[in-house]
């Protein structure tokens, strides 16, 4: 329910985000953090809200931009943010991967935790119910991320590749990802960052010698990446990890392209509306794959339109900064509180 007035008061607000090395300046391709803490700002902004970023150098934003020093360490980022905070704050937004304002009594501060860790804030945020559940033990919100679907360009030309996205690591499922192309004989683009040398030249680059249908084309982003996206005939998303979130499982279903997924963490929550795309093992993968029975493109950038946007996001958010206030407002400081925004109910009927 939302707080009446609250949501439609032009707030102050301060959204913070980790410093250099830890994190890439505001907007950015290669961190989904910084993404969507940029599509949340601007968003805010564009509402009328009096929005400060406190950001790495060389990030841009229409809020109020405050850059970190280039010496700042993450322990010192709460410091810094409150001897530099506007007056009359009413809320900060901490997005920084330790939660250094977390604790903070001096204003009303909620907290998104975007990595799967556990987390002492008083008023913490998690980008899934399962997140919620998993590493905040079902206490405080969840809020879905969201996206700006017009920057994603949508298109039914498909050309027959299927396409892993992502950091090349072990929990990410890119072995299991090779394993659906060599079992079904497709080609295979992999599109990532290496995080680990040795493990991709003793494990990654043998597999891709012997197999000439698979083909790394390293870290991506623009013009490259929305090509990719847009005309693969399948995403992969094979992750072993307790995933938080998983925001290219959207970023592609914005393209019209579908997402075949191993069923961990916040998968089945994310692709609710698409049941069938939900694998519980790789050997059903690769049944799925060789089926190619997938909803039309329209109906898979539909899903995103609906449930996953910058703007519903920015609502979900706002409903819960007017919490915050008022529960701050009555010194209930520690008091646990909970939301539960509707889910993704959209199902697909082939």
């Amino acid at each position: 329910m939302k707080e009446p007035g609250l949501n439609k008061k032009r707030l102050t607000i301060v959204q913070v985000i980790s410093n250099l090395p830890n994190a890439h300046p505001v907007p950015s391709n290669k961190g989904g953090t910084e993404k969507i803490v940029y599509e949340l700002t601007e968003e805010l902004v564009r509402r009328g809200h009096d929005v400060y970023l406190f950001a790495a150098q060389g990030s841009k934003s229409s809020a109020k931009l405050i850059q970190y020093p280039r010496s700042l360490k993450k322990s010192g980022i709460g410091a810094f943010v409150l001897s530099k905070l506007p007056k009359h704050t009413d809320i900060i937004h901490d997005h920084t991967f330790h939660s250094a304002l977390g604790i903070n009594r001096r204003v009303p501060t909620v907290c998104t935790i975007h990595m799967p860790v556990k987390n002492r804030a008083d008023y913490p945020v998690y980008v899934s119910k399962r997140a919620r559940k998993v590493n905040g033990k079902n206490r405080g919100f969840y809020v879905y991320n969201g996206i700006n679907a017009d920057e994603y360009e949508y298109s039914s030309d498909k050309h027959g590749y299927l396409l892993f996205m992502g950091r090349v690591i072990k929990s990410k499922g890119i072995l299991q990802a090779i394993e659906v192309a060599e079992k079904t004989g497709k080609r295979l683009i992999i599109a990532g960052p290496v995080n680990s040398q040795l493990f991709f030249k003793q494990e990654i680059r043998p597999r891709i010698t012997k197999n000439p249908n698979i083909q790394y084309v390293g870290a991506v982003q623009g013009r490259q990446k929305q090509n990719l996206l847009k005309h693969a005939e399948c995403v992969l998303f094979p992750t072993l990890m307790e995933e938080a979130f998983g925001l290219v499982m959207i970023e592609a279903l914005a393209c019209g392209t579908p997402v075949l997924a191993l069923n961990n963490g916040s998968v089945s929550e994310v692709l609710a509306g698409f049941p069938s795309f939900v694998c519980k093992t790789v050997g059903e993968m690769v049944r799925k794959v060789k089926l190619k029975k997938y909803p039309s493109s329209r109906v898979l950038r539909r899903y995103v339109v609906k449930w996953f946007t910058n703007a519903k996001m920015t609502e979900n958010y706002l409903d819960i900064y007017s919490k915050v206030i008022r529960l701050h407002s009555n010194k209930k400081i520690r008091k646990p509180i909970e939301n539960e925004p509707i889910s993704p109910s959209f199902t697909y009927q082939s």
